[in-house]
């Protein structure tokens, strides 16, 4: 029998991602795969890539990888280098080293994994086309539920069809993630899998989320994980590592979805770029700071998703 831990989204959270491979060694797991995002939002990157890279994971980048790629070799906007907007990434990137960015830069944007005597996998982040992409289930109406929720689909919009993207590869098994949802979805002898999100879950369970793949009757079969873990820990690591004050909003509302299960910078983010198109922003990449700062003080940080009190609306 083989089986994998299947991880994706940590976003530098590193008490869940200890949480997960403690749960996962109870299963004699043979490997680790990452399906990326390992760091951007949270407060411990360099620790998070560390434990991976000594466990050997196999990982591919995601698109918070590929910011940092761009910021670093100069290739970004410049207003990332100045903006309230992207203060929480020039935060982490000061802590990286060039080892961490190294290996960024050697991570592959897709991987196929062919453990001996089990059919492939093939991994990507958000699509087969974009570490941005997102894949959606599209047998279920149940299961959209959350991506709705979320507002990462619109309730008019149906999800693109999954039998398109699986039509160009020539796995059974296809791991995704990015959209921080967990789901699976099996046809006719194939399976798409998205684990969920370690680091910061947005389905409404604050819990550390993977999945483990299993081989057996030759097939692999796929089982959800949900791991609780002190988020306390979380707390005190955006306070004392100086992520939470220097981040701008941007931190908090990413501690503030770790804390709820719910996608908190979605909102923030969207609420951002609509009062920046009725100011007349509407095609910007990074809005003015004024903008921003307006934002912050008219975004509902008490009422959205019906949070509990939390350290970072305090």
């Amino acid at each position: 029998m083989k089986r994998l831990a299947i991880l994706a989204d940590i976003h530098a959270n590193l008490p869940a991602l200890e949480a997960v491979l403690a749960d996962a060694q109870q299963y004699d797991i043979d490997g680790i795969i990452v399906a990326g995002d390992l760091i951007g939002g949270g407060p411990q990157p360099v620790q998070v890539v560390r434990l991976l890279r000594s466990l050997d994971s196999l990982i591919i980048r995601g698109n918070n990888e590929n910011y940092f790629l761009a910021y670093d070799t100069g290739q970004a906007p410049d207003a990332w280098r100045t903006s309230y907007q992207w203060a929480a990434l020039r935060w982490s990137y000061s802590r990286l080293d060039r080892e961490t960015l190294d290996l960024f830069t050697a991570l592959p944007e897709q991987r196929v994994v062919a453990p001996d005597g089990a059919a492939p996998i093939r991994v990507v982040h958000g699509s087969l086309h974009s570490t941005s992409g997102q894949l959606f289930p599209d047998h279920d109406p149940a299961q959209l539920h959350w991506f709705r929720k979320a507002g990462l689909l619109p309730p008019d919009r149906e999800p693109d069809r999954l039998g398109v993207a699986l039509a160009q590869i020539n796995e059974p098994v296809l791991v995704c993630g990015h959209t921080h949802i967990s789901w699976k979805q099996e046809q006719d002898g194939w399976m798409v899998l998205n684990p969920g999100s370690v680091g910061a879950p947005i389905n409404g369970d604050a819990r550390a989320q993977y999945a483990l793949l299993t081989w057996q009757d030759d097939r692999w079969q796929a089982q959800h994980r949900a791991v609780p873990y002190d988020l306390g820990h979380i707390r005190a690591a955006f306070r004392e590592s100086g992520l939470l004050a220097a981040g701008s909003d941007f931190a908090r509302a990413c501690l503030l979805t770790i804390e709820t299960g719910h996608n908190i910078v979605g909102y923030f983010v969207s609420h951002v770029y609509g009062l920046a198109a009725e100011a007349g922003y509407g095609d910007c990449d990074v809005v003015p700071d004024a903008i921003w700062e307006r934002a912050v003080t008219t975004f509902d940080w008490n009422g959205t998703a019906g949070r509990k009190k939390s350290i970072a609306n305090r």
